[in-house]
């Protein structure tokens, strides 16, 4: 089984923020317990959109949105 990389990239208003970062899924575990308080369920929900659907988009209220999406390996 491959393993799973992600990219995280931040945008407000249509706007990239940064660059884009590269994830493995342990370190957006990491990243997301952090982010979300250590909310186990949250992450658990955020991982399992990202890995079901390919991407997830996490909002907060400085109006600016967090874009994960599943890198798929040839």
């Amino acid at each position: 089984m491959m393993p799973v990389t992600v990219r995280l990239s931040s945008w407000r208003e249509g706007q990239l923020l940064r660059e884009p970062t590269l994830l493995t899924a342990i370190g957006l575990r990491e990243t997301l317990l952090m982010v979300l308080d250590h909310d186990e369920a949250r992450v658990n929900f955020v991982c399992r959109q990202v890995e079901e659907t390919g991407m997830y988009e996490l909002c907060d209220l400085n109006e600016s949105t967090t874009v994960i999406e599943k890198i798929l390996h040839s």
